[in-house]
């Protein structure tokens, strides 16, 4: 069978979602995106259409099509709530086979009675196309323990159980720390099983786990792979002969009521909600705060169509008193200035020792792009700096994931020039925690000074920790530099100076 983005899109308005997510949110198609994600920064949830259509491709012919979208449709929603983006990065393909199955089924069975009108069962037993054959290797064992519940080994069933129960409140803003647990737990099950039957082979080669095409014996399947061991009985059996129906399997362990399933969505959803309510509050106030300086802003100037600034020059008695006013000329609006615009470029440590500011920082982002969509004078760039330096180039890149090491690589100076945009009042924000060039080795101190030196402009504030200050002694003649270890704190306060300074 097959089917176009179109006739997915129909079905895709006759469903509820936003009554699922407790709030109405945008659901679109992403025509070549190989999974199904969540964009907080514009809250959004892509679907990925390339997934919809091999399976709908896999249906046997006479399946009721809607039926089995509505299906896919719940099930790629759910994946891109519930499921941590960084949960099967940087894994080797098998791993990520495993990793893949086991959420599958994750998912599928915290959320059997959540959805009306769909059975994930069901609808996995339609793409299959059969019985469940018998396994060729240790990966298509795997498959039938978790998706459908067939395994002779009891106490492998068991310990799916409890993993399924033990993990059963991942989501997408899940600690990273929690998911890494999940990660290597769903895979040492998997090595378990593979040392339990030395006589099987491993690997996923010949497997199709999107749809465990090899499965039953469909296009795919490896002639001179015809017979398994059945380890309950020791007898063989051919790979036409099935061992189980699994229509109507019972759903693994988890218990769960839709009270609580609808809490966790929330969180998958926002990534405040995995802040305490002080830093919600914090980021709420200072979104609100933002607002009211715009929407005043706008009523000065009429229309607001016009922001006429001045990138003033930096006066250091300024920054003595406790207030925004850091440069020597103030914006002016609808006044003779050539500037019209406002770009606020935000440099942040991305590193692995930054993960405790990460869902904080990331909050703070998506308050900035909430403000961003609402007035079209302001724009936003984000460099994410850690071993390397990359511009967020989408909305779905500004998520900050907090990994590896520090470095400030040489191509950060020409970045952060091509950052200045010409005729636009540029406001900079670099942030670091720890010692920025713990992995620059190669680098002598003076060639470290240099590196700190690139961020020596007009309009810029290096927050920064003081394991930096010996890079920073030499003051710097342009820049403020601010050495505090309440990095997020420092963030917030220095975004709203920006702001006070640019529209009051």
């Amino acid at each position: 069978m097959n089917i176009t983005m179109a006739m997915c899109e129909a079905i895709l308005k006759t469903l509820p979602v936003g009554y699922y997510c407790g709030r109405r949110i945008p659901v679109n198609f992403d025509g070549a995106a190989e999974t199904s994600y969540y964009v907080p920064m514009e809250d959004t949830i892509y679907i990925s259409f390339p997934i919809i259509e091999k399976g709908v491709k896999r249906l046997p012919e006479g399946s009721n099509l809607e039926q089995a979208v509505r299906s896919m449709l719940y099930h790629e929603t759910s994946h891109a709530i519930l499921t941590p983006p960084s949960l099967m990065a940087d894994c080797s393909e098998e791993r990520a086979q495993v990793l893949n199955i086991f959420e599958d089924e994750r998912i599928e069975t915290l959320l059997r009675d959540y959805y009306m009108n769909v059975d994930f069962k069901k609808q996995l037993y339609n793409i299959t196309g059969g019985p469940v054959n018998p396994p060729k290797n240790t990966m298509q064992y795997f498959y039938n323990a978790v998706r459908f519940g067939f395994c002779p080994e009891k106490k492998w069933l068991d310990e799916i159980d409890e993993l399924m129960d033990k993990y059963k409140k991942i989501n997408r803003n899940s600690d990273i720390w929690k998911t890494h647990e999940y990660n290597c737990n769903v895979w040492n099950l998997y090595l378990s099983i593979c040392r339990d039957m030395p006589s099987m082979p491993t690997g996923c080669s010949d497997f199709d786990g999107d749809i465990a095409e090899n499965m039953n014996g469909g296009e795919g399947s490896e002639t001179g792979a015809n017979e398994c061991e059945n380890e309950s009985t020791g007898t063989e059996k051919s790979e036409n002969e099935s061992i189980g129906d699994c229509a109507g399997t019972p759903a693994h362990g988890i218990n769960i009521d839709s009270s609580e399933i609808a809490k966790l969505i929330s969180k998958g959803l926002n990534v405040k909600n995995t802040l305490s309510e002080n830093s919600q509050k914090q980021v709420n106030d200072f979104e609100k705060m933002v607002n009211m300086l715009f929407t005043n802003f706008n009523k000065k100037t009429g229309n607001g169509s016009g922001i006429n600034s001045y990138s003033g020059v930096f006066n250091p008695r300024a920054t003595m008193r406790d207030d925004y006013r850091y440069f020597e000329r103030s914006i002016v609006s609808n006044g003779n200035n050539k500037f019209g615009s406002l770009h606020l470029n935000l440099i942040l440590d991305r590193s692995g020792s930054f993960h405790w500011n990460q869902d904080l920082t990331n909050a703070i982002i998506q308050a900035l792009s909430n403000i961003e969509r609402r007035n079209k004078n302001f724009k936003m760039d984000i460099f994410f700096i850690g071993e390397d330096i990359k511009k967020a180039e989408t909305l779905k890149d500004r998520e900050m994931n907090c990994d590896g090491g520090n470095r400030i690589p040489e191509e950060t100076a020409e970045l952060f020039r091509k950052a200045q945009l010409p005729n636009t009042f540029n406001y900079n924000i670099v942030l670091f925690d720890g010692d920025a060039l713990s992995d620059e080795d190669s680098l002598n101190f003076v060639e470290k000074e240099k590196r700190f030196k690139i961020f020596d402009k007009k309009q810029t504030y290096l927050i920064t920790d003081s394991d930096n200050e010996r890079y920073i002694v030499k003051p710097f003649t342009a820049a403020k530099v601010i050495v505090t270890s309440n990095y997020t704190d420092e963030l917030i306060k220095n975004l709203s100076r920006a702001f006070k300074a640019m529209l009051s």
